[in-house]
């Protein structure tokens, strides 16, 4: 445990240890660039757990001194989209589809010029399910009921509509299709992606939409629940109302 050394060397020296010291500072194995973080990211996803280690810009695994991974990323305003998606994955085991790291790097990039300050994951996934999680707002799911017949599929659902309740009825080849037909505005499904996070019976279903309203930018959702198919739901709708949103933004 070589950070309760380092404690005990401060706490006898009465003396900091320097950021950059080898081994024991707290910068040593820390990348703030954008090229660097996607660097390292990318090595992460390719290293053999038990194959020689080859991670960019990092000469050792931090774990084989006792030191932890969230200090290896720092995401400040001169992050890129690399760092962010590594945090995610690393502390929360969300992997977002390379479109919405575009566009949520944005967001963090917002974040940052806002505070002038770092994010750690814990503030990242905050802004994330502050921007996605709960865009819940004029459209938010209750329940709905399935019936798929030759490939078919009639969705009933009931939702939340500003603060009323709705029942959306549509038919489509799928969930998401019979959704986007029940809907009373012109939704285009641009692309889908899904995970699972964690495993057995504890784990849960990562959704992620990217859609196009009324001919405007593509803007994506994120939905996670323990079914795939509600996961789904919630992401379109985590879509759509972000899309209305900025809509209304612009009309103002």
């Amino acid at each position: 445990d070589i950070d309760a050394v380092r404690k005990v060397v401060e706490e006898c020296n009465q003396l900091p240890v320097h950021p950059r010291h080898p081994y024991v500072g707290d910068l040593v194995h820390t990348a703030f660039s954008g090229s660097h973080q996607d660097a390292i990211r990318k090595g992460f996803s390719q290293q053999d757990p038990d194959g020689v280690w080859e991670v960019p810009y990092l000469p050792i695994d931090p774990a084989d001194i006792g030191r932890d991974y969230e200090a290896v990323i720092r995401v400040n305003s001169q992050s890129g989209k690399g760092g962010i998606t590594f945090l995610l994955e690393q502390e929360y085991g969300i992997s977002l589809p390379r479109r919405m790291q575009i566009e949520f790097s944005q967001v963090v990039q917002r974040e940052t010029d806002r505070l002038g300050l770092e994010m750690t994951a814990a503030q990242i996934y905050k802004l994330l399910e502050t921007e996605y999680l709960q865009a819940r707002s004029p459209y938010a799911l209750k329940g709905h009921r399935l019936q798929e017949e030759n490939g078919t599929t009639a969705l009933d659902a009931e939702v939340i509509h500003d603060g009323n309740s709705l029942h959306l009825r549509g038919i489509g080849k799928g969930p998401l299709e019979a959704l986007a037909a029940a809907l009373p505005v012109k939704l285009e499904i641009m692309d889908y992606h899904e995970h699972a996070i964690g495993a057995g019976s504890s784990a849960k279903a990562a959704a992620y939409i990217e859609v196009r309203l009324d001919g405007e930018r593509p803007l994506h959702g994120v939905g996670i629940d323990a079914n795939i198919t509600t996961a789904s739901i919630r992401a379109l709708f985590s879509a759509l109302n972000r899309a209305l949103r900025e809509a209304e933004t612009k009309a103002a």
